[in-house]
This record gives structure tokens, C-alpha cells and sequence, in this order.
């Protein structure tokens, strides 16, 4: 009877950790938000990987059997962990997904080591293998002849290594480039071995690898080519948002083109259709078919201010064949620059509106324009803006009837301003975080020994002068506000302690048309890329309806 009773305990004992040994399963994203509920697993026969799948694979593969995407991680680590949400989503999409590394619930439950580059060949004779086995699910519903390989950063080169078989039909580099230099066992080399097309995902400038990925761009001759870049999202794109954010449907677009020939995914790289991206840009090229995709291109323009100082700037240009194209001249915040409003200027160029950007004269520390910081006030940099105006109109390009000002911060109260002194020269106003309390608050809060200094007291890391504080006492920004009598929209984060709400339903208030958009758990600048791109969607919104 003990006996019994011990066995039965042990039994009990040892259940769970019965269970642990089992193939191990996880949902995520409840499924997915494609057609097809998916999962990740683990299977016995390739125990170093994570298999993300629709949980009923027969029947994703009614409408055709299921390309496959072998995946490397980033770091080359051995851990889908951190592209968990991007993969599954994929996989919901109609996709078998085998990505390097075991199955993890936290990044810290095992040690991590790096995933060998013969893995992914080993990947795809797996597949293979099972596809051929009439025993194995996988038999009849998987499509071993669509095989694309991709992978982040690290894992980019592991991919691009692996891009040479044959069976692979196209590559994916996200946040990856191989440039000049050389990464687990990859070159600019390796890029004379590609034999089918490749698409890059950079994050932006702010992207360790998006110079390297250009190289990769601008070097590749002979197999189409595609440059999907994600404006702000950085080096970690965005594929930890729910359903693998924006990362994992331009990635499921791009397979759906090349592996289920969807010509409408087709559309988003050949013809630009990018209106579900609403911060990214898009470039193609299959220099030997003499295909070019440049939606719009840049180039160094400066001006010159009332005062003859060289004021700094880029002009981006849309290719979209109309001769008079409409145009916004973008202003930076305090001590800051052109950088400020470069993706938004980029995406308005994508959606066919000319943009310029530019440092204003002494409105930063390492502003690229002539002038002192001491010499410069909100007014100066109003006058700043009519000097770009009146060059502008001087471009045979530009339809002077289609102009739009926007300002970012103090750029904000400056648009504000130069808008009140030159009402009918702007279609449209848009004011993005505006520090409109600077007008009434700067006197009182500021430094008092700044506002009576000659040679200049730094202010928030900047020095400036009792040129700064002048104009501003007993200036009435709300009641000069009311001339402006086009369309203003305002967008600021719920988060903005400088954008104050209070602030901004005074402004709503003022402007005889004045939309107002809130992001929520937005912050001033909009540092998070999540809340930039909701940002920019309302700015490029409210400027192709008004332009």
C-alpha cells in the first residue's frame, strides 16, 4: 500500500515536469491578425528553432500551399524572442515560419548563444524533408519551392550568406546592410552572389545600419531591389508592437508579392503605395530591365535672410510629374535643427508636396546657418521664414497658390507669427507641439540676467540675449493670431507639459478654422516613433486635403 501510494506521488511529482518535456507551444497576438490563427512551437525533429504556423495548416493551404520564411535573429543570437509577435504575424498571413533558436517565455530563462550560419541551410532541408514525409503535417500543405530567408541586423548577414542556394526566392534585410564591412561571414561581396530579389528595412538615419544598407542599395546592379525605410523607427524597428507593428506588414506585403504574386503588395514597391504606411518611404530599382523608382529626391538649397546671412537647407522634391507642385517650408524648435522635421518632410515629398528644411539663423548651438544665438529671437526667425519665402517663390516649380507653413515647438510660435504677418501667402498652417506659451511665459520664467544681457546668458543650453526678450513684452500672440484666417491644424501629445492643452483650445478657439489632433501618450517632439508616426499620418492627412 505505501508503495502504491509513493508511486502514485511521485507520479504527481514528476507531472510537470513531464509536460516541460513535451513539445512546447505558445499564442501570440491571440493568433495573429491574418486569415489564419497561428502558433509557435517546437518540434522534436529540429529542436534548435521555433516553428510560427497557422495552427490549422490544411486549411491556409485551400487557397495554395504555404511559402516558407527561414528567419535569423538579431545579434545572430539564438532567440525569435524579440521578433516573436512580427513572425507569428507573418504566419497568420499564410506562411510557415522557421525561425533560429529554441523556444523562450522570457529572455532570461536559458543562456543564449549564437545561431550558426549553416542553420538556415539546415532550415530548408528540414522543410524539405518533412514536406516529402507523408507522416509529417507538413506533407501536401507546404510549398518547399517559395523559400525566402531573411533576418535582423546580425542575423541580416546570416541571411544574405544563406541567399546564395538556390531554393531561396527572394531576402529580406531588416536593419541590416553589409556597407564595407564584413558580419558573420557576409560582405559587399556577398551581394554579387544574390540571384534573386532583395528588399531592406532600415529604421531611419537613427538606424546603425541604414548607412550601410544604402551602400548595399546603390552597389546592387543586378537583381531587383527594393528600399523600404521606416523614417524613425531606429535599429529596433517596431516589431514589438501588437501584431509586429508596421515592420511585419511591409515584411508580409513584400512575401506576398514575391512568393503569392499578389500584384497589389506589388503596387507598395513598384508604384509607391503607401498610404497604410504612413511613415515610410519606398525605393526600387532593376538597373538591368532599366527599372528606377525615385519618388522624389533632395538636394542642398540655401537662402539668404534680410540681413545677408546664408541660412542652411534641403530641399526634397516629389518626381510625380506635375509641374507646379505644391510646397511647405518646415521650421525646427529651440536649439535644435533641420533634423527636427526631416521624416516629415520626407513623407510629405512621398505623398507629392514639396518640403523645405532648414536651420534657422542663430537658432541653435550647431545650427549649419550663419548668425549668433545672441542675435536671434522668435521675430528674427519669423523674418527668416519671409526671406525662404520669398526665394521660394522665386522656383519655377512651386505654385505659389499652394503653400503651407509648418513649425515644431518654438518653430511652432514662429509659423504662428510669420502666418499673422503674412496671412494670404499660406493655404494651410500646421503647428506640431507648438510652444505658444513662450510668448507670454518667457519673460517671467526665464533668467532675469538674460533679459537684460549684451553679450548672452545661457537658457536651456543655448545663450542668448535681451534680443530674445524684447519683442516679447506686452506681445499679444493670440490677438495678432487671428489675422491668419486659412486652415490651421494643431497636433500635440496628451504627454506635453509645453504644448499644454489649456494652450492649445486658446489657439482653437482663435483661428477661424483650426483642427486640433491629440496622440495619445505623447510626449514634446514625439521621442517615441509610435507617437511620431500618428503625428505625421494627421500632418500628411490635413496637407493633402488643404494643398
Amino acid at each position: 500500500m505505501k508503495r502504491i501510494l509513493f508511486s502514485t506521488f511521485l507520479l504527481a511529482w514528476l507531472l510537470p515536469l513531464s509536460m516541460l518535456a513535451q513539445v512546447k507551444q505558445k499564442t501570440i497576438d491571440n493568433g495573429g491578425s491574418g486569415a489564419y490563427k497561428a502558433e509557435a512551437h517546437e518540434e522534436k525533429t529540429f529542436k534548435d528553432a521555433v516553428i510560427y504556423k497557422p495552427v490549422d495548416m490544411k486549411v491556409a493551404a485551400k487557397e495554395g500551399k504555404l511559402p516558407v520564411l527561414v528567419w535569423a535573429n538579431g545579434g545572430c543570437n539564438d532567440t525569435s524572442l524579440p521578433h516573436e509577435r512580427m513572425l507569428n504575424e507573418v504566419a497568420s498571413h499564410g506562411y510557415v515560419v522557421i525561425a533560429l533558436g529554441s523556444m523562450q517565455q522570457r529572455i532570461d530563462d536559458r543562456p543564449l548563444k549564437k545561431s550558426p550560419n549553416e542553420q538556415m541551410v539546415q532550415a530548408m532541408d528540414w522543410i524539405a524533408k518533412e514536406a516529402s514525409k507523408k507522416s509529417s503535417e507538413y506533407h501536401g500543405v507546404v510549398d518547399v519551392e517559395k523559400i525566402a530567408v531573411a533576418g535582423q541586423s546580425c542575423g541580416g548577414a546570416q541571411a544574405l550568406v544563406a541567399s546564395s542556394d538556390a531554393r531561396v526566392k527572394t531576402t529580406v534585410m531588416v536593419n541590416s546592410g553589409m556597407g564595407d564591412m564584413e558580419m558573420s561571414g557576409a560582405s559587399r561581396e556577398s551581394l554579387s552572389r544574390l540571384h534573386a530579389p532583395i528588399l531592406y528595412m532600415p529604421g531611419g538615419e537613427g538606424d546603425v545600419a541604414y548607412g550601410n544598407a544604402v551602400k548595399d542599395y546603390a552597389r546592387i546592379d543586378h537583381v531587383f531591389v527594393a528600399f523600404a525605410n521606416h523614417l524613425t523607427a531606429g535599429h529596433g524597428g517596431d516589431f514589438d508592437q501588437p501584431y509586429g507593428g508596421s515592420f511585419a506588414r511591409m515584411l508580409t506585403a513584400w512575401l506576398d508579392w514575391q512568393l503569392k504574386r499578389n500584384t497589389d503588395c506589388g503596387d507598395i514597391f513598384l508604384k509607391n503605395q503607401l498610404d497604410q504606411f504612413p511613415e515610410w518611404t519606398m525605393r526600387s530599382k532593376e538597373s538591368m530591365k532599366g527599372f528606377v523608382n525615385e519618388p522624389f529626391a533632395m538636394m542642398e538649397v540655401h537662402c539668404i535672410n534680410h540681413k545677408n546671412q546664408n541660412i542652411f537647407g534641403k530641399l526634397y522634391l516629389p518626381h510625380n510629374g506635375q509641374a507646379k507642385k505644391p510646397i511647405a517650408i518646415l521650421a525646427h524648435g529651440y536649439n535644435s535643427s533641420f533634423h527636427e522635421t526631416e521624416a516629415y518632410a520626407q513623407t510629405l515629398a512621398m505623398n507629392g508636396i514639396a518640403a523645405y528644411i532648414f536651420d534657422f539663423c542663430g537658432g541653435a548651438v550647431k545650427s549649419r546657418s550663419e548668425g549668433k544665438t545672441t542675435e536671434m529671437s522668435v521675430f528674427t526667425e519669423a523674418d527668416d521664414v519671409a526671406a525662404i519665402v520669398e526665394t521660394v517663390k522665386t522656383w519655377d516649380f512651386v505654385d505659389t497658390d499652394r503653400m503651407a507653413l509648418l513649425g515644431c515647438s518654438q518653430g511652432g510660435l514662429v509659423a504662428a507669427i510669420a502666418s499673422s504677418q503674412m496671412p494670404e501667402v499660406f493655404k494651410a498652417v500646421v503647428l506640431v507641439y507648438p510652444a505658444l506659451m513662450i510668448a507670454e511665459h518667457a519673460v517671467n520664467v526665464h533668467p532675469k540676467e538674460a533679459i537684460t544681457s549684451e553679450t548672452g546668458v545661457e537658457v536651456m543650453g543655448m545663450p542668448l540675449s535681451h534680443i530674445y526678450y524684447d519683442q516679447l513684452v506686452g506681445y499679444k500672440v493670440f490677438d495678432e493670431m487671428k489675422k491668419y484666417q486659412g486652415n490651421v491644424m494643431i497636433v500635440y501629445g496628451d504627454k506635453d507639459p509645453i504644448a499644454a492643452g489649456d494652450y492649445m483650445e486658446r489657439a482653437r478657439q482663435t483661428y477661424r478654422s483650426c483642427e486640433v489632433n491629440v496622440v495619445p501618450n505623447g510626449a514634446h517632439g514625439f521621442p517615441a516613433s509610435i507617437t511620431h508616426v500618428k503625428a505625421n499620418e494627421h500632418i500628411v492627412k490635413f496637407l493633402r486635403e488643404n494643398l
